[in-house]
């Protein structure tokens, strides 16, 4: 048994009991190991912070637990405390996510109201160019109106002094003269 895993055994045995009692490996060697492996799982947990475990490491650790459940150690309460502690860094990862997320829609949902409010500008400017337009229009019409019936007037009055100098006889008007 490695010198620096003693400290970790003794609080396992005074804590949990003797994890090896009931382990099927006759070896010493074998049995040392597993109870080695418990105590190596135990000291990354102590070392490491929770925030600093990835994924990969709970799933070596895992994975070692298993093989010394295979071997009949008492490490269910091992289990379960690395059990939660993969359940705490799928929150976790779940939480950078929907922070992610959420920062993503931020975005979005800020780049879509400037987009809106420009739209809207640009609208306003529009509605305002075709409420200048419709009264420039009622302008025109109103001018056109006025010079179509001051047009119209001019015929009339042509025609009236084009029909006056039709009937006015020039040889008559020059004869009287003399």
């Amino acid at each position: 048994m490695k010198e620096s895993f003693a400290p970790i055994l003794k609080s396992i045995f005074e804590k949990y009991g003797d994890i090896g009692a009931s382990c099927h490996l006759e070896s010493v060697v074998m049995r040392s190991y597993y109870v080695e492996c418990v105590c190596f799982v135990v000291q990354e947990l102590q070392s490491t912070a929770v925030m600093d475990l990835t994924k990969s490491k709970i799933k070596e650790l895992l994975a070692i637990i298993k093989d010394v459940e295979s071997a009949q150690l008492r490490v269910a309460w091992l289990r379960s405390i690395v059990d939660e502690i993969a359940d705490s860094i799928e929150l976790i990862d779940e939480h950078q996510v929907a922070e992610m997320a959420k920062a993503n829609s931020d975005r979005e949902v800020e780049t879509l109201n400037k987009e809106l409010e420009s739209s809207l500008e640009s609208l306003a400017q529009k509605e305002e160019e075709v409420r200048d337009m419709k009264t420039r229009i009622e302008e025109i019409r109103k001018r056109l109106s006025e010079l179509e019936l001051r047009s119209s007037d001019l015929d009339k009055n042509i025609m009236l002094l084009r029909s006056k100098v039709d009937n006015l006889d020039s040889k008559s008007l020059l004869d009287e003269l003399v």
